[in-house]
């Protein structure tokens, strides 16, 4: 009981250093704004950078990592659950026969087992090293966050002029990810994780992954805690990094840019998808963007970017990197974007025809 207790103070003070971290540089700039003169722009070695656009920066950032965390503690706590709770045997026994089955299975998870994008990968990389083929946790890993019903009803709000939306965004994301499971399947077997999962020494004295049929559930417990605070801080720092990226593509890159190529059916796909990897949003918030695009660009267009960025975005690259070897990434990433690209734009000729 002891260290169960040490393990939840572990975890709480985590979180709430971090936020409490995010709330100092908040109101730092804030200060920083009201004190400091600087007539709109710092001027360093003759390049201009204006202050709206640091307090810019600054406020999307922290937005992401805050959206982020709950389900990144999610997605380390199912980990962990799963690394202490659930046995290969009663893995085997509840996945189907038939490659055609898991794969299907895996498409249809997130509906019962729905999942950020943002806690995906840890989930993902823990049903692997349990026993569960790598071609179906792909496909639930780029299912699972669009296929479910949070992300099914905020779609139908943001598209309320338009509720076929959901329908086709819901068809395509299934497509791309049984798809890919299928080609994953094919071209690559299960000695695709990199490195070791974190995980707490057992009693015997050694640091490999096996149960303990004999662990009382109070000692299950306290290491499914330990396990949870070795993964939270293994992917924040890939989550960090991630959300300084995507907000610096926010800054940076121009909307009057992306609505110029808006109606052309590659094009607009090419720009709505590039934008989707560099904001990095949430999965269940992704739509309400997408539906501000919605007069500007094509269906096509707008199904890639509700489907393309839950898949692949920078902060879930960064994630997977870590957890998968790096040429793994690069083909997986290479078949979702063409999968996508190929339903986007199919979703395109219908639309025009129709």
């Amino acid at each position: 009981m002891r260290t169960l207790i040490v393990n939840v103070k572990k975890m709480v003070f985590s979180v709430c250093f971090l936020l409490f971290f995010a709330y100092i540089i908040w109101y730092l700039s804030v200060f920083l704004t009201k004190t400091m003169h600087l007539n709109n722009k710092i001027s360093i070695n003759n390049i201009s950078i204006t202050w709206s656009g640091f307090l810019n920066f600054k406020t999307i950032f922290l937005s992401i990592i805050i959206e982020a965390i709950p389900f990144i503690l999610i997605g380390v706590f199912v980990s962990a659950l799963l690394q202490n709770f659930v046995s290969e045997e009663q893995i085997k026994r509840f996945l189907p026969g038939s490659k055609y089955s898991k794969i299907l299975l895996a498409s249809l998870m997130g509906i019962i087992f729905p999942v950020c994008e943002c806690g995906i990968v840890p989930v993902a990389r823990r049903l692997i090293s349990k026993g569960v083929p790598l071609y179906s946790a792909v496909t639930f890993m780029l299912a699972a966050p669009i296929i479910n019903p949070v992300v099914a009803s905020s779609t139908a709000v943001a598209f309320s002029a338009n509720p076929k939306m959901v329908c086709y965004r819901l068809g395509l994301a299934f497509f791309v990810s049984f798809a890919a499971g299928l080609l994953v399947s094919y071209f690559f077997d299960s000695g695709e994780l990199r490195g070791t999962i974190p995980h707490s020494n057992c009693d015997c004295g050694c640091s490999h992954d096996h149960n303990h049929l004999s662990n009382t559930f109070a000692d299950k417990l306290v290491s499914t805690l330990r396990n949870a605070c070795d993964e939270f801080f293994e992917m924040g720092k890939y989550l960090i990094l991630g959300s300084c990226l995507a907000a610096f593509v926010q800054t940076t890159v121009s909307r009057d840019v992306l609505l110029n190529i808006g109606q052309g059916l590659w094009s607009s796909i090419a720009a709505m998808m590039v934008f989707a990897f560099g904001i990095s949003v949430c999965s269940s918030a992704d739509a309400f963007i997408a539906a501000s695009f919605s007069s500007h660009f094509t269906t096509g267009s707008l199904l890639a970017f509700m489907v393309f960025g839950p898949m692949i975005d920078v902060k879930n690259v960064l994630m997977m990197l870590n957890a998968f070897k790096l040429r793994f990434v690069v083909m997986l990433t290479v078949i979702v974007s063409l999968l996508v690209i190929y339903g986007a734009y199919l979703f395109n000729i219908v639309t025009i025809l129709g």
